[in-house]
């Protein structure tokens, strides 16, 4: 050991031993010792002295606060933590450690750490543990502390599938980083999944989807992560006592917001790790259309309603071309005018205005066009009166049932008033 930064292993040895003996000062001076260390390539050097202080930090056996998070330094820069804490330390037993400390943050830094550098386990083993955690927190609700403990078994649930993911060493670094810094709402995305609410004092799912959507405007950008599972699991909740008009309401103001904001993508990886077999299934069964997706939706049916436009425009030129031709070769004017009342009048239109250019010197057309025009504007009204009066008559016959009812004495829930 370098002689020159043995005082540091010292000083942390007389706080713990001491708390509070160490002037604040001096944990400056012993950080930039830290990184003098490692800057000289003394990393191996500066893990070995540190293994017998790790279990004091793990387990947060000591009561010097600024001991501690002058440990909580060393870890994080100490590449060697992990492969340290593989073998030596239960992440089971760790996490009911911290649960009995009721600190689930420092868990979740804790478990940071270890993640980032390269813990190893039963992975698939400890997944299997935490499934049954969780589907017990489910069962048990509040009762035997399951509200509170189940907080600090989402953190090692998650942390856990992040470990045995496929990804590389340096994507379940970024992912672990990611969960840690979106935990505040993470947490509404785990209540939904495991159907407890968990990390959060609300007693039902429409006081979480209202704290969701409710003035947390950092949330907005992944709100569909949220939404996906309350829409899939919705009767489920409901039937656990949260009322549906309430549950109905939220989830309304969630939509609205998610329409006015644009979804952003970067959480969906980290979803789909945590709940593999079953969130990309319920994004892509409840998920809104994104803005992308709107606009070459737009664009699709403009493009459609140009094409349709464009051939009846075309058909409507050939039909004018026929019904000029036939004119000119002295077919009857009244003959010209049956073939296009035959039409809708809307189509009539679209085939008199290029017949009516083609013919502007036709004399027999000029001296009827006007008369022609103005049958197929009658035409056109016609077909709107028909239209108004069917839609009347509808809601006439409705009506006319409701007070059939009220004269046989039965009273109808409401009244649907005439269109």
């Amino acid at each position: 050991m370098d002689q020159r930064y043995i005082h540091i292993f010292a000083m942390l040895q007389q706080e713990i031993e001491k708390p509070d003996s160490t002037e604040w000062f001096t944990w400056k001076y012993l950080k930039q010792d830290v990184e003098k260390m490692l800057g000289q390539g003394l990393a191996q050097e500066l893990h070995e002295q540190m293994q017998r202080f790790y279990h004091c930090y793990l387990w947060r056996d000591l009561d010097s606060n600024s001991g501690w998070r002058f440990m909580d330094f060393v870890a994080e820069k100490d590449v060697f933590l992990g492969q340290w804490a593989t073998g030596e330390i239960d992440l089971m037993k760790l996490t009911e450690r911290w649960i009995a400390l009721g600190d689930s943050r420092t868990l979740l830094t804790l478990l940071t750490r270890l993640g980032q550098t390269g813990y190893e386990t039963n992975w698939q083993q400890l997944r299997l543990t935490m499934d049954e955690k969780l589907r017990r927190m489910e069962v048990d609700g509040t009762r035997n502390g399951m509200k509170e403990t189940g907080y600090f078994y989402c953190l090692l649930h998650a942390f856990t599938m992040i470990m045995m993911s496929a990804h590389s060493v340096e994507d379940k670094i970024r992912l672990l980083s990611q969960f840690a810094e979106q935990w505040a709402f993470l947490r509404t995305v785990y209540s939904v999944m495991v159907r407890r609410i968990v990390g959060l004092n609300y007693t039902n799912f429409a006081q979480l989807a209202q704290y969701t959507v409710g003035g947390q405007q950092d949330f907005d950008p992944f709100l569909h992560l949220f939404h996906s599972p309350l829409k899939e699991r919705f009767e489920e909740l409901v039937s656990m006592g949260t009322k549906r008009e309430s549950l109905t309401r939220a989830m309304d103001k969630i939509e609205k917001r998610m329409n006015d904001t644009q979804q952003s993508p970067d959480l969906d990886e980290l979803c789909e790790v945590l709940f593999p077999e079953e969130f990309l299934n319920m994004l892509n069964r409840h998920r809104l259309p994104s803005y992308h997706e709107l606009e070459c939706e737009i664009d699709r049916i403009r493009i459609e309603l140009n094409s349709t436009q464009e051939t009846m425009n075309r058909q409507a030129k050939e039909m004018a071309t026929q019904l000029s031709a036939a004119l000119e070769t002295s077919v009857p004017i009244e003959v010209i005018e049956q073939r296009l009342l035959i039409f809708p009048s809307a189509v009539a239109l679209n085939v008199y205005m290029p017949l009516n250019t083609m013919l502007q010197v036709n004399d027999v057309w000029k001296t009827h066009s006007e008369g022609i025009l103005q049958k197929i504007l009658a035409k056109q009204q016609q077909e709107l009166q028909l239209s108004m009066n069917i839609t009347a008559q509808a809601g006439s016959n409705v009506n006319g049932i409701v007070q059939q009812q009220t004269n046989n004495g039965v009273t109808p829930d409401k009244q649907l008033p005439a269109a």
